[in-house]
């Protein structure tokens, strides 16, 4: 289980997308003004809303999910890039994040300057699957080097917060990466986006595996 302080808490599926349109309406902003979802405190209070709305402690939700609307006037507009080829976890700032399985730590990185990047963050590779995993925005007090070998539910770090994390609302990205298509971009990883466009949706998905089955929320 990947957040074992979680354990017997309500969670659930949103897609940010659509519950974006809503919230709009809601609050009577036009889709067309400045996207004010990019500030990521703000973003925080619409999840916020979001939870106590559907009676949840947590939630996740993205994979291959279109974000066109909640991540308008993002990097992402560059190309149509708004594929989201992970699944994002809506926990606290401070919730420790555990292993699902034994892995390896291959990577353990930090593009804190970068804003919308990964912040801290960690590879695992699964060693029993032809899989690694991507952990994003995390606190920066990651709590495991490169060549450890971690057992199953073994914590190794902590959600982060803005802007540390990425400049983002809290929250941890899971993303799985097969190891053929890792072997092809491992010396060039820190290119390693969480988007894809839409036109290669089905290429990234053979990629990108859906992260619920190998992680587990309960």
């Amino acid at each position: 289980m990947i957040f074992q302080n979680f354990q017997n808490k309500t969670f659930g599926y949103l897609n940010l997308d659509t519950e974006s349109l809503d919230w709009y309406k809601e609050k009577n902003i036009n889709i067309d003004d400045k996207n004010i979802l990019l500030d990521p405190y703000i973003c925080q209070e619409f999840i916020d809303y979001l939870h106590k709305k559907y009676s949840l402690d947590f939630s996740y939700g993205g994979w291959m999910e279109d974000r066109t609307h909640f991540l308008k006037d993002s990097y992402l507009e560059n190309g149509d890039k708004f594929i989201h080829l992970g699944i994002d976890i809506n926990v606290p700032t401070n919730t420790e994040v555990a292993t699902d399985f034994k892995a390896e730590v291959v990577k353990v990185g930090d593009d804190f300057e970068v804003d919308a990047g990964w912040g801290p963050h960690v590879i695992l590779k699964h060693l029993s699957q032809p899989i690694y995993i991507i952990y994003g925005h995390l606190d920066r007090n990651i709590l495991c080097k490169v060549g450890d070998i971690l057992d199953k539910d073994i914590i190794f770090a902590k959600v982060g917060f803005p802007p540390q994390n990425g400049n983002w609302f809290p929250h941890v990205h899971v993303q799985c990466i097969s190891s053929l298509y890792y072997e092809e971009i491992k010396s060039d990883i820190d290119k390693l986006d969480g988007y894809g466009f839409k036109n290669e949706m089905e290429l990234n998905a053979k990629r990108h595996p859906d992260p619920m089955e190998f992680i587990s929320l309960k």
